[in-house]
């Protein structure tokens, strides 16, 4: 308010200080020529007072032209080089400005651009959704959310988007900034992939380190003793010891197929 009030208090000061001074001196100055002489003169000092005046209130504005032409450049400067795609629509939702990012990113010419709504750029299964968003008070900046856009050419990408209201040639717009973000959602993809991954070959291995430390450990230990009984035993012992032996011995091998299965499957489920 302050920078808005300078200029006019500038000019006022300087007229009170002309209009209460400006006379007198030229009364005491002039005081020997005559009445109309004196008025001549007072008639040139307000011609000169204008003409300065004038002067001074041109360099003025000149400067404030310079300054708003060198900030609206850089405004301009910034919008069109930004490297990601920025728009602003109107409350039709008709696209009024594109920067180059936009045009290079969704292929379509600014000419193109220009006869478009923001609709025709998002996915068929964001529709929803982006009415919803719509629909809401945009008073100030806010995230609008994760979008599916499509391209010229059909191809669909996800981006994120934040959303500011404009005033841009004198009516109510949105400027919009699109961050693609398909990489980085894939990404989260195959992280979320390969920790579902770990997390199975975890089960697996506790399931291999269980079955080892009950099913494998109770024939292991049969065909142990087994074995030792066997040096020992008669003829007719014998024959009940082999039997036991070969029972013990095909639960064995059966266990150990079942870990080297569930082993095999979680080399299968990583690569």
């Amino acid at each position: 308010m302050f920078k808005s009030a300078r200029i006019p208090s500038f000019f006022l000061i300087i007229g009170i200080c002309w209009a209460l001074f400006s006379n007198p001196i030229i009364t005491l100055f002039l005081r020997h020529l005559a009445p109309v002489e004196q008025d001549s003169y007072r008639s040139l000092n307000d011609l000169i007072f204008v003409i300065i005046m004038c002067y001074v209130l041109y360099v003025k504005i000149k400067n404030q032209q310079l300054k708003l032409t060198k900030s609206e450049e850089e405004y301009r400067q910034l919008f069109e080089s930004n490297p990601n795609p920025l728009w602003i629509y109107n409350e039709k939702l008709q696209f009024v400005k594109v920067n180059k990012a936009a045009v290079e990113k969704y292929g379509y010419s600014t000419k193109k651009f220009l006869k478009m709504t923001v609709e025709d750029i998002n996915s068929v299964t964001d529709y929803n959704i982006l009415k919803d968003y719509l629909n809401e008070s945009k008073e100030e900046f806010q995230l609008s959310g994760i979008r599916e856009h499509v391209r010229a050419t059909g191809a669909t990408f996800i981006v994120s988007t934040v959303s500011y209201p404009v005033l841009f040639n004198n009516q109510p717009c949105n400027l919009v900034m699109a961050t693609d973000i398909t990489e980085l959602i894939e990404k989260e993809r195959k992280l979320k992939d390969a920790y579902q991954k770990i997390k199975m070959s975890n089960e697996v291995l506790l399931q291999i380190a269980w079955s080892n430390s009950h099913e494998l450990r109770k024939p292991l230990c049969s065909i142990l003793s087994l074995v030792a009984l066997l040096k020992e035993a008669s003829d007719q012992e014998r024959e009940e010891f082999l039997r036991l032996l070969e029972i013990s011995s095909a639960e064995l091998d059966h266990v150990l197929r079942i870990n080297n299965e569930k082993v095999n499957e979680m080399e299968m489920e990583v690569a």
